[in-house]
């Protein structure tokens, strides 16, 4: 795997969460994403820009949250997703 910066990389899966709130949810406002979700809106503003970095009982939240698979979850291809920003 290339060398990436962590932040690229959180900014990179961040991007994805956005992507699949608005494509698989419906739901393009985030405020009442959170509350449907159970995590803090402002929580997931920072996830959703990779400004913070979380842990795995957060991760398991977020699966659930943007009915994520444990494949497409895990399985997140940051190099790729960076590769497709450029």
């Amino acid at each position: 795997m290339e060398k990436v910066d962590k932040i690229e990389i959180r900014k990179a899966f961040g991007n994805y969460l956005q992507a699949r709130r608005l494509e698989i949810t419906k739901q393009d406002n985030l405020l009442v994403f959170s509350y449907t979700s159970g995590i803090d809106n402002s929580k997931l503003a920072k996830i959703e820009k990779g400004q913070v970095n979380f842990g795995f009982d957060l991760l398991v939240l977020i699966q659930k949250a943007y009915k994520l698979t444990d494949k497409e979850i895990l399985g997140f291809n940051a190099v790729a997703a960076l590769k497709k920003k450029k």
